[in-house]
């Protein structure tokens, strides 16, 4: 019963894991980077992209600690190149988060309601599906307008002389993410194929034999006593407590 249980969760809480990384990798400003050197070879910083956001940078103050800069993420510009991968990529972030949601939701539940086996590898089918949807993401590592050819980047770099920055890109937390996601959810999908249904414990009846006593007391009153005897419990779907037998059919038989 112990493995079972184990067999039943242990797809949710793998698929729980990827779709948390799977989230923060597609929406997250920091997909991937472009460490910038300094002039005399030093690291200056990273400039972070996302698939739906890129890193920015904002100015603030207040009396106590005066002006500072805070990091954040930015929509992209309006008119920005989005070629054919990178549009593919963010197709792939939202069905991996949504066909992933779903199916987590269900397999978080699943003990409810007591998935059968074919149940289940329609589930592991689905985990598939979202892992494949989730590798796919990664094609925004060789996107032009990503990657190799960014007018963001091109414009930070004709802006500055002080500061080099390499070619292409390299992966930064995010696509990082993205791969780890892709493996939980294909450890999710080999757990949810492996995973036996669990049993259902005997619906049962029990009997009762109950005798009334009534005696006459010394003053002329009558006492009534109850005598309760407790009969076994009995399976009523199944005889043996099988569960593929139906229910009425054994009521009626217990009936007669």
């Amino acid at each position: 019963m112990k493995a079972n249980l184990l067999n039943n969760y242990l797809p949710a809480a793998l698929a729980a894991v990827a779709w948390i990384l799977g989230g923060f990798g597609g929406v997250y400003c920091k997909f991937v980077a472009f460490p910038a050197s300094g002039p005399s070879g030093q690291g200056a910083l990273d400039f972070n992209f996302g698939i739906w956001y890129y890193q920015g940078w904002e100015t603030a103050s207040n009396p106590v600690q005066g002006d500072f800069v805070l990091e954040t993420c930015v929509n992209y510009p309006n008119g920005t190149s989005v070629d054919s991968k990178w549009m593919a990529a963010r197709a792939f972030v939202i069905i991996g988060l949504v066909t992933g949601g779903v199916t987590t939701f269900w397999s978080m539940f699943a003990r409810c309601f007591y998935p059968t086996k074919p149940q289940f590898k329609c589930g592991a089918m689905l985990l598939l599906f979202t892992c494949l949807c989730q590798g796919l993401t990664l094609l925004a590592l060789t996107s032009s307008g990503l990657c190799t050819d960014n007018k963001i980047l091109g414009t930070i770099s004709s802006s500055s002389s002080r500061i080099s920055l390499p070619d292409t890109c390299s992966m930064a937390a995010g696509a990082k993410c993205t791969i780890a996601s892709t493996v939980f959810w294909f450890a999710a999908a080999l757990a949810a194929l492996r995973a036996e249904p669990m049993e259902r414990d005997p619906i049962t009846t029990q009997t009762h034999d109950v005798t009334y006593t009534k005696t006459l007391g010394a003053d002329g009153t009558e006492v009534v006593s109850e005598n309760v005897v407790r009969g076994e419990p009995i399976p009523i779907r199944g005889g043996n407590g099988n569960l593929d037998e139906p229910l009425l059919g054994t009521l009626g038989e217990i009936n007669v």
